[in-house]
């Protein structure tokens, strides 16, 4: 969390809610979300690895930045393919990158249960 706020220059984080069943990501059919009306984050760790749990926090810390700079306020602005959707999936995918170098170990855990 420190090292993806630290790169998306955020002074304040949103509340987390890291979740040990597959009930939200069945539900929405995503492992994560973000709900600017709460400044919210949900993750589904279960069964999942540590970078990929990292990955979606990260992506989800975008979005946080984006209500944060009132970037979400489109009805569209969760849609796949949105500028603000993939704005989250490339920033995310250079924070993991460089998070990544900085612990290769990572690569070889196994899945959280």
């Amino acid at each position: 969390i420190r090292f993806a706020a630290e790169d998306l220059e955020l002074k304040k984080l949103p509340k987390f809610n890291f979740m040990f069943d597959t009930k939200r990501s069945l539900e929405h059919k995503s492992f994560g979300g973000y709900a600017p009306g709460e400044k919210n984050i949900d993750i589904t760790v279960l069964n999942r690895h540590i970078m990929d749990v990292c990955r979606t926090l990260a992506h989800e810390l975008v979005h946080f930045k984006q209500d944060l700079n009132n970037e979400l306020e489109d009805p569209d602005a969760g849609a796949t393919g949105s500028p603000q959707e993939n704005e989250a999936n490339a920033e995310a995918a250079v924070i993991m990158r460089n998070w990544g170098k900085k612990h290769p170990e990572l690569f070889d855990t196994d899945s959280i249960v």
